[in-house]
């Protein structure tokens, strides 16, 4: 919300410099984003006189001409525009004045062998219009030398406000009067229009057909307007906020809309064939809006149309949205209709929504316009047409809410104690001051020592209970005065680590990142991750890109590698823990990806592309940390569809899928458009039970650990896993470790077969091993090896 020092004056009453105003703003909650003063670009311009006006000597189409800016020498020109002349007012810039539209100083320049000291400005070079073609013409009695700051009045602020959604009335000028009134700096003044007395009725009459859609209608037939630019002083006033002046009748309504936050709209009554009709939309009907675009209508949206017969009618509106093409006035418009209504706000939100179609009406109509605003608004703009165009009113034309269908707004009066202010407030604040307080801002107020009763007004239809009350209380009373308090003291109980903080703890000091993804995909990425089950679909998504609820959070993570390589980071490594979804049931899952190389570059190790056994790793050491021993689950070569059908596998414990984990489809990565090697893993921590904690002792065994290597030749389709877990079972107390360090397949061992090598760790805890004892244990491994999978001793 934008407006300029001097229009908020026009409101209030106050001697406050523009500081103290701002800082009061941020005080009562309306953040000012930013104050722009455009006569900061405009320091040095002076006002110019063409004294001299002659040919250049070298050139046919420049002039050369003498300007006389206040001082005792007159300053040469070189100057090229065409309506130049001699005695003519000019804005002049001086060598060094920086010129707005470049940004740069002006320097002494030679044009054509003739020297220039200076330069006439045009309004586009002073970014006060878009004419860059001719010399600004000034049309005024000031002095050479005069600050044009001055002579154009553009000495006047423009303070840019930013209004949360629940404060409707701060959408117009004298909403946010009305707060620095109350708070203080200022006093409120009173609305200068005059009741306006119509002469005839109007030959255009209103019919409601939809209540819900529109409550209250109001108009007024004016006929002989004669449309032109508007006054200079408003035409100033909307470019400072960034709007453009169209014509006087226009301009009247987007006006009174920053004004006095009241929307209207102005029809060429030559143009409506029969009367008007506020009604809903029919599906397939088109509307040709103001912005030269044509909308195609549902039967939602709240329209006026020129009703000329029983079944035809054309749209001349969009209810609170827009108004159209069809209607719009013109130079040569004579004979107008005057619009102030009511409309729904959430059917006018829904209209502007579904057609994405922006508008001032609407940014106010779907927060809240004041439903008592139809009458001062209409008077508001009937007495500015009157005095900028002429004409002569009718009868105020009128039509309501159908009795019994729609009770129109109505004001809550809402109680408040001193005791729960001073619970929820934090200070002690009197009903009487309390009182006062709401008094400013416009609430009826009734009050004892003990508690108050306040009638609300109709501009803040937000405050709707005590709560409200208390904030508003609170604003005015200033939140700096609230005396600190501080919080009591509670009990901190220290809750049991959950399997997703330990999953977080692990994958982050194995050197992953945390990332928190949508829980959302677009159809074509889950289509890649499974078959889409209907019941994931969503009816009603923010986005297409986010339509479908994620199976699995792997996309997501891809789509990030990919983002970061496409910024030179190929080696990433990322985690989340978080839902993944099917038509059943919500699962807690942690998935995480590596992509790229092991490590960088060192000269210690070479990096290596990522592989299976890292994101096999990344699994083992979680599901460890989680107390669920290697013993207690199988790892089986089967994953789903987009993870490589011969480098991934799953960790089975029984007919519960605890992960999976392998490298990431070549067709998968290919769909995102990338070819950088990618492991990933799955772990389903809803899957795993989590053991109940036990307090342990550290026994370390104080005799000599031995180790013995063996190396099994066995057919190439036995699992190595076998072979350990064989291995573990021959004497638990006894083993305490089984490692693979070699597999070897090759001539030297015969076809269709593999050597295995592993490293077992004997460490008593009664006694030192014997040879005998060592043997003996080596043979039971033999034997309980080959029993198992058909292994033999590699020879």
């Amino acid at each position: 919300m934008k407006f300029t020092l001097s229009w908020l004056k026009d409101h209030l009453e106050t001697d406050a410099s523009l500081e103290e105003i701002c800082v009061k703003l941020v005080e009562l909650g309306l953040e000012v984003e930013g104050v722009d003063n455009p006569a900061d670009k405009l320091k040095g311009f002076v006002v110019g006189q063409v004294s001299v006006h002659g040919k250049h000597p070298n050139a046919d189409r420049l002039s050369l001409c003498q300007v006389d800016i206040g001082k005792s020498e007159l300053v040469q020109v070189v100057c090229g525009a065409t309506n130049v002349r001699q005695g003519m007012k000019v804005v002049f810039a001086g060598i060094g004045t920086v010129i707005p539209v470049t940004g740069e100083a002006l320097k002494k320049g030679k044009i054509r062998d003739v020297e220039s000291f200076g330069m006439m400005c045009s309004a586009g070079e002073l970014l006060l219009g878009e004419d860059r073609d001719g010399i600004m013409d000034l049309v005024t009695d000031a002095l050479p030398g005069t600050p044009i700051i001055d002579v154009l009045n553009l000495n006047d602020s423009v303070i840019d406000v930013s209004i949360t959604p629940n404060r409707a009335d701060c959408f117009g000028v004298r909403g946010i009067a009305r707060d620095l009134a109350a708070s203080g700096i200022g006093t409120l003044r009173p609305l200068p229009y005059k009741p306006v007395v119509g002469t005839f009725d109007s030959p255009l009459q209103v019919v409601i057909e939809n209540s819900e859609a529109c409550s209250d209608f109001r108009g007024v037939y004016i006929k002989g307007v004669t449309n032109g630019p508007s006054p200079e002083w408003v035409q100033r006033r909307l470019e400072a906020i960034g709007l453009r002046p169209i014509s006087a009748l226009v301009d009247v309504t987007n006006y009174l809309s920053y004004d006095l936050c009241r929307p209207l709209h102005v029809f060429d009554a030559a143009k409506i064939k029969g009367n008007l009709t506020v009604r809903l939309s029919q599906t397939g009907e088109t509307f040709n809006a103001l912005n030269g675009k044509t909308y195609e209508l549902n039967d939602q949206m709240t329209v006026i149309a020129a009703q000329t017969n029983i079944l035809a009618t054309d749209i001349l509106a969009l209810a609170g949205v827009m108004g159209g093409e069809d209607s719009s006035c013109t130079d040569t418009t004579t004979d107008v209709f005057l619009e102030c209504a009511l409309f729904d706000p959430i059917r006018t939100a829904n209209t502007g929504r579904t057609l994405n179609l922006p508008s001032d009406a609407r940014t106010r109509f779907e927060r809240g316009v004041d439903p008592e605003s139809q009458a001062y608004g209409l008077s508001a703009a009937l007495n500015l047409i009157l005095d900028w165009c002429g004409g002569q009113p009718s009868h105020v034309v009128s039509a309501f809410h159908t009795p019994g269908t729609l009770v129109p707004w109505q004001a809550p009066i809402i109680r408040l104690t001193h005791e729960r202010l001073l619970r929820v407030g934090g200070c002690d604040i009197s009903m009487d001051e309390a009182a006062q307080i709401l008094t400013k801002l416009g609430f009826k107020v009734t009050h004892t020592a003990a508690q108050l009763e306040a009638k609300v007004p109709s501009h803040r239809m937000d405050v709707t209970n005590s709560m409200d009350l208390i904030e508003e209380i609170l604003r005015l009373y200033g939140y700096d005065n609230i005396p600190e308090v501080p919080l009591p003291q509670v009990d901190v109980t220290v809750l049991p680590k959950t399997k997703a903080d330990v999953s977080r703890r692990i994958l982050a000091a194995r050197g992953f990142f945390e990332t928190v993804s949508w829980s959302f995909l677009s159809e074509d990425r889950a289509a890649l991750f499974g078959d889409i089950e209907p019941g994931l679909k969503l009816t009603n998504p923010i986005s297409q890109d986010l339509a479908i609820m994620r199976p699995t959070a792997l996309a997501n993570h891809i789509d990030a590698v990919v983002r970061n390589a496409n910024r030179g980071l190929e080696n990433v490594k990322l985690f989340e823990v978080g839902p993944h979804y099917t038509l059943k049931q919500q699962q807690l899952v942690a998935s995480g990806i590596r992509s790229g190389k092991s490590h960088a570059r060192h000269w210690l190790e070479a990096p290596r592309s990522v592989d299976v056994y890292d994101a096999k790793a990344d699994v083992q050491a979680i599901l460890t940390t989680l107390g669920v021993s290697d013993s207690a689950y199988q790892i089986e070569a089967s994953a789903p569809k987009y993870y490589h059908p011969g480098r991934s596998g799953s960790v089975k414990q029984g007919n519960k899928t605890l992960a999976y984990f392998g490298e990431i489809h070549p067709k998968t990565l290919a769909a995102f458009e990338t070819d950088i090697p990618m492991v990933a893993f799955e772990i389903f921590l809803d899957n795993i039970h989590q053991p109940k904690a036990k307090k342990t002792s550290l026994n370390l065994s104080p005799y000599q650990s031995v180790t013995r290597d063996f190396a099994f030749v066995v057919a190439s389709d036995v699992k190595a896993d076998a072979i350990v877990r064989t291995i573990q079972k021959v004497d638990r107390p006894l083993i305490s470790s089984v490692q693979i360090f070699d597999v070897y397949t090759g001539d030297k061992i015969g076809d269709n077969l593999k050597s295995i090598a592993v490293e077992v760790k004997l460490e008593p805890t009664k006694a030192t091993l014997t040879e005998a004892e060592i043997n003996d244990l080596s043979d039971r491994i033999i034997n309980a090896v080959a029993k198992a999978t058909g292994a033999s001793l590699r020879q």
